[in-house]
């Protein structure tokens, strides 16, 4: 199976090198890798999670804790810590995203839960300190934290809310109380992303451990199958607790956000495939650029992160091997910062949702507040 899907790939790239185009060849590569390594285990859940946002989560609660008149001492450490819970890519983040902005988070907490979410995680946080050492653990901790509460605040300061007043209108509406509790929409969320974990190989280590009791020690059988009985769970219950209208407005919405989102995505990802190939082939040729923290060597360091895709724990590893090649600690945290956090995918992703102006000036902050924690850290570190 394995060899006649290796001789469909070799054919494919020998065909394209026949018709001259073969230039287009790492882009097909770089969009099929996303979708064997992203789409179940990343993106197909995040779309899932977004649409029972949209759904099930009303206006009252985000406006709450993210919204526009919400308490800024509050709303910004939340969405920058909430943003750290989830397992997601710089592209994964944005139909969450996009259910946060519709029911009614401010633009600075919407920003900083976008920079945030996909910049880091405890697990990528955890490989970082193995593979990259304790100070780049507590200053990449550090330095997502506070640059997306600057991003946010940068942000909010460029495009105020608009904050409507309420309309007074001699009829009275009553809103429809669910038929759910609050402990019964967290544990539905709970189960959620825990798929979403479960898919991306985190709990591996967990799963395996309780699959083997039952015979099954593979890590691939081991994940399907808790899937599987997470799936489950997840239908029962949302059976359970939800109307049979509401659920199918949840899977309606969550599709929705996939065509909307997804196709854009994709083709982002292929352009980046070849931009990359073109930029990274011969990057070890100027890496002597990148052994002094310079201005120049953080902000080109930044740029090249933000014009990349790679994921939060993919990116330790690029950015740990180039480390090991000469690149001074900055420029090394700055990659680190911008090539998960956004990307030029996720960018032409967003320009939709919420505008040229405001997706390039979320990429341009990002790249400047990568530069400067990159330029700050690397005087205290190499």
């Amino acid at each position: 199976m394995v060899e006649t899907f290796n001789a469909i790939i070799n054919w494919f790239q020998s065909f394209l090198t026949t018709c001259h185009i073969g230039w287009m060849w790492p882009g097909f590569a770089e969009a099929g890798k996303f979708i064997g390594e992203h789409l179940l285990s990343g993106m197909i859940p995040a779309f899932f999670i977004a649409g029972a946002i949209a759904i099930f989560i009303d206006k009252e609660r985000i406006t709450k804790y993210m919204g526009a008149k919400a308490n800024p001492l509050v709303s910004y450490p939340v969405a920058a810590i909430s943003g750290g819970i989830l397992t997601v890519c710089s592209c994964g983040v944005i139909p969450i995203f996009t259910s946060i902005m519709q029911q009614g988070a401010g633009v600075g907490p919407a920003f900083t839960f976008l920079m945030s979410a996909p910049a880091v995680n405890l697990i990528a946080l955890s490989y970082t300190g193995t593979l990259l050492g304790k100070e780049f653990l507590i200053g990449r901790t550090l330095a997502v934290f506070f640059s997306a509460i600057g991003i946010g605040a940068c942000m909010r300061f460029c495009y105020p809310d608009k904050i409507y007043e309420p309309i007074q209108s001699k009829y009275v509406i009553v809103e429809e109380e669910p038929n759910y509790t609050d402990s019964q929409l967290a544990f539905f969320f709970i189960i959620l992303i825990s798929v979403m974990l479960t898919t991306t190989g985190i709990l591996d280590k967990y799963t395996v451990s309780v699959t083997s009791l039952i015979g099954i020690t593979s890590s691939f059988y081991s994940r399907l199958a808790s899937v599987a009985i997470e799936i489950i769970i997840l239908a029962l219950w949302a059976w359970k607790i939800f109307d049979k209208y509401e659920i199918k407005l949840w899977l309606k919405k969550s599709y929705q956000l996939f065509i909307m989102i997804f196709p854009k995505v994709l083709a982002g990802i292929f352009v980046c495939g070849i931009i990359g190939n073109i930029f990274m082939k011969d990057l070890y040729k100027f890496l002597s650029f990148f052994e002094q923290n310079t201005l120049s060597a953080n902000i080109v360091s930044s740029v090249m992160g933000a014009l990349m895709y790679f994921g939060t724990i993919v990116g330790v590893t690029i950015v740990s091997t180039l480390k090991n090649f000469g690149m001074h600690a900055g420029p090394s945290l700055a990659l680190l910062l911008s090539g998960p956090a956004v990307s030029l995918p996720s960018i032409l992703a967003l320009i939709p949702i919420v505008g040229k102006k405001k997706a390039f000036t979320f990429l341009s902050f990002v790249m400047i507040f990568s530069a400067l924690c990159g330029i700050i850290f690397g005087q205290f570190c190499n």
